[in-house]
């Protein structure tokens, strides 16, 4: 018989070995530590998924829900256009969509406003187009979108009357009916 000792008793006092045993643990975490976190961006990182012409689908880049100052812009133009540009005949249609444009309390104002006042009986004397020339649209960043607004309303055959406002505006998530992903939540006119 030989002295030397065979393979599986050799191994047998490796794992016998605390140093073997805590390596091998810490081994293990390390590992299941890092297949969490992957896990965790593979979960947490929203994509948009295109399926191409053979049924391949790739991923794009991730989504994101942040608006910048020209998409404020161009939601305060339309708006404005909607609300202060209109005739006999699509003031109802443009006014019911710049209603759209904002949350469903500030509709109800500002409808009840709108139906209260003389814009009904004016917009009904009045044959032509009255138009709305924006002059300057500023935009202030923050948690909330602040807009203020400058401009001309111009009625057929009259003087041009100058109108201020600033529009609060939040981001929602963006619809096919909303694509901007933008409403209004407090507009306030400044008096001349």
């Amino acid at each position: 018989m030989s002295k030397q000792p065979k393979y599986y008793e050799f191994y047998g006092e490796l794992i016998k070995s605390n140093i073997f045993l805590k390596r091998l643990v810490i081994g293990l975490v390390v590992i299941n530590i890092v297949l969490v976190y992957l896990s965790f961006l593979g979960f947490t990182r929203p994509v948009e998924t295109f399926v191409i012409k053979d049924g391949y689908a790739y991923a794009t880049q991730a989504q994101d829900d942040r608006r910048t100052s020209y998409e404020v812009k161009k939601f305060v133009s339309e708006f404005a256009k909607h609300f202060l540009e209109y005739n006999r005949y699509n003031f109802n249609e443009r006014f019911k969509t710049a209603m759209k444009m904002c949350t469903t309390e500030l509709e109800y104002f500002m409808h009840e406003a709108v139906t209260n006042s003389e814009i009904p009986k004016i917009v009904q004397s009045t044959t032509e187009t009255i138009r709305f020339d924006i002059a300057e649209i500023q935009v202030r960043e923050g948690a909330q979108f602040e807009a203020f607004v400058t401009g001309e309303q111009v009625f057929p055959k009259m003087s041009k009357i100058p109108i201020r406002f600033s529009l609060t505006i939040i981001a929602v998530p963006r619809t096919e009916e909303n694509p901007f992903g933008l409403r209004i939540i407090n507009y306030v006119q400044q008096k001349q």
